[in-house]
Order: structure tokens, then sequence, then C-alpha cells
């Protein structure tokens, strides 16, 4: 048996759709990338407030994932992509609400601030938060309902 097959193996035997998570991984990686750049040219070059700031490099980079994910990730050729990018949004709202949520908390509450430390720190914890609630609601609903 390859080595190959044999990490195939162990990895089916710990979550069965581990290629399908690896992939929405490499696509969150670069979305991420994406929504970090935008956030922080906003903050650092225009001075908008971090929530608003986060608001929209977020939704922008949502539309990117969406994209990259119904294609690559889920390989979905649902035809009707305005229902699906909807649903998508529909998570991706309530991830936003998460992420707002979690970068006040932590960066106000925990780090007693919004210094450019506070909020990375914040930030990467909100992201990762996040990734996993739009990960497996996206993966039930809007690549498995529409489909």
């Amino acid at each position: 048996m390859s080595l190959l097959t044999k990490t195939d193996l162990v990895f089916s035997k710990v979550y069965g759709d581990y290629l399908k998570l690896a992939r929405y991984l490499g696509i969150g990686f670069i979305t991420t990338i994406v929504d970090w750049a935008i956030f922080y040219l906003l903050i650092g070059y225009t001075g908008i407030f971090y929530m608003f700031a986060l608001a929209t490099s977020y939704l922008t980079s949502t539309v990117f994932s969406f994209f990259l994910n119904k294609h690559f990730t889920f390989r979905n050729t649902y035809n009707k992509v305005h229902i699906q990018l909807a649903s998508f949004f529909v998570v991706a709202i309530f991830g936003l609400g998460i992420n707002e949520a979690l970068m006040y908390g932590i960066s106000n509450f925990l780090f007693s601030g919004s210094s450019e430390r506070a909020l990375m720190a914040s930030r990467i914890i909100a992201t990762l938060v996040v990734f996993i609630w739009n990960f497996i609601l996206n993966k039930r609903i809007t690549f498995n309902i529409f489909r």
C-alpha cells in the first residue's frame, strides 16, 4: 500500500470529506488574504472605522469565495446561481455578525483597545471561528440543498 493510499485511509477515518475541507481551506486562505488586504488598506489609508472596514472587506471577499467554492470546492453545477449566491450571502451575513461581535469583544474587552496588534489578534480568532461556521452551513445548505 502506497503512502498516499495510507494517508487517504487515515484522513478518511477522521473526516470522510477531508478533500472538500482541504479545498475549502485553500480557498479560504486565498479569500482571507483578499479580505485582510482590503481591511488593512481601508483602515490604514482611509481612516475608516474598523467595524465598517471589516464589513466592507468581508462582503467583498465573500463574492470571490462563493464563485471559487462553487466551482472548485463543491464542484457544484446548479444553474440558478442567484439562489445559491443568496444562500451563501445569508450564511455570510450571519458569519459577519459573528465576526463583528468577536472583533469588538476581543479587541475592546480582552485587549482593551483597537491597536494594530489587538485588531490583528482579534481578526485571527474571529476568522477561524467564522471559517468553521461558514464551511458547515455552506456544505449543508448552499451546496447540498441547491445542487
